[in-house]
């Protein structure tokens, strides 16, 4: 089951094109598109006629035009053209979503159509700024989205997961401060004079020791955005005030596919305190390989779960504290939405 009332990653900008992209969201296919005039359409990917996949089609400069029979769509749904029938029938017709193009990404919303309020979208402005050089991929994982947020919202397995990557020693003794607010929760964590990670030492060439920190939100149902960074230990201040520190602004953006699959996007943009933007390659690079390793596990994870009798149910532990916590707010927000609205009686 899945929060329907939220806005989710459907794809970067630069995937939707006059070419139309098949993507599933939620359990449901959906088409993306751009007519040549146009912003880009989100589409249910099924047409209404003997159900042939509208991703299959062609884009005209009114719409999608199926490729078994030949009815056309507006960007609204609505059927506009069955060749050889003057009449069209109101019922004709296949389900818009929400769609909203901003600093790269398409956020879409697959629940109720006039609840989708922009200002909800989560600010990603990083992603095309200029000034952030900035690294960013996709990820399929055949694993259920929870089990994904779990290991981001842990990361005491930074150590023994990500060995040659992000691993911190200090990290399974080094507890966040978690606090809860109505999107979801905030968790703050910083780390005096310890080794860098290699990826941090990497991008900001760091030859000592430094102070770390994570300054991250979680933002209901699948959003994570992680402010990190390191700079030369040794000074007074909060680490991510002082100059010289190095600046990853990242965003891990999950959209559940099915229920054992995952649309995992990201973006990492950076601040470097030399200067040097062309590291900006290697970082990326380091990341890749991270999730890389991430995937290897969660998806070792998503089988044995699967394996596991009903009856038999994880322990947990105290760095389950925000993933529990999350994992509360998201069983909240589904009870919500399956709760029948109350009827109004007449006056």
């Amino acid at each position: 089951m899945f929060v329907r009332n939220a806005w989710y990653v459907a794809a970067f900008v630069h995937e939707c094109s006059e070419r139309p992209l098949a993507r599933t969201i939620l359990g449901e296919p959906v088409v993306l598109f751009r007519t040549p005039s146009g912003p880009c359409v989100a589409l249910q990917d099924r047409c209404c006629h003997r159900f042939a996949p509208l991703s299959m089609g062609d884009v005209e400069a009114d719409g999608i035009r199926c490729r078994y029979h030949g009815m056309k769509f507006s960007p609204q749904g609505a059927c506009i053209e069955i060749p050889g029938q003057s009449v069209i029938p109101p019922k004709m017709c296949v389900q818009s979503f929400p769609l909203v193009e901003r600093h790269g990404l398409l956020w879409i919303w697959m629940g109720e159509a006039q609840r989708a309020d922009p200002e909800l979208i989560v600010d990603v402005h990083w992603n095309d700024d200029p000034a952030w050089p900035t690294a960013r991929g996709y990820i399929h994982y055949k694993a259920n989205y929870q089990l994904i947020a779990d290991n981001l919202l842990d990361f005491s397995h930074l150590t023994y997961v990500h060995r040659t990557t992000l691993a911190n020693a200090a990290f399974p003794n080094s507890h966040p401060q978690i606090t809860p607010f109505e999107r979801g929760i905030r968790l703050v964590r910083e780390i005096r004079d310890c080794e860098a990670s290699p990826l941090h030492a990497m991008a900001g060439r760091f030859e000592g020791k430094v102070d770390f920190w994570n300054r991250q939100v979680w933002w209901l149902p699948s959003v994570f955005e992680n402010w990190a960074g390191s700079v030369p230990t040794g000074a007074e201040g909060a680490p991510h005030e002082r100059p010289g520190g190095l600046h990853l602004r990242h965003f891990s953006l999950l959209t559940p596919e099915t229920e054992k699959t995952s649309h995992y996007f990201w973006v990492q943009p950076c601040q470097f305190p030399h200067g040097d933007n062309s590291v900006i390659e290697q970082v990326g690079q380091g990341i890749a390989k991270a999730f890389a390793e991430d995937n290897w596990i969660i998806e070792a994870q998503q089988k044995s779960w699967e394996a596991c009798p009903p009856e038999i149910q994880p322990l947990s532990v105290r760095n389950d504290a925000a993933l529990g916590r999350v994992r509360f707010m998201i069983n909240e927000l589904l009870k919500q939405e399956q709760t029948p609205a109350p009827l109004h009686s007449a006056a």
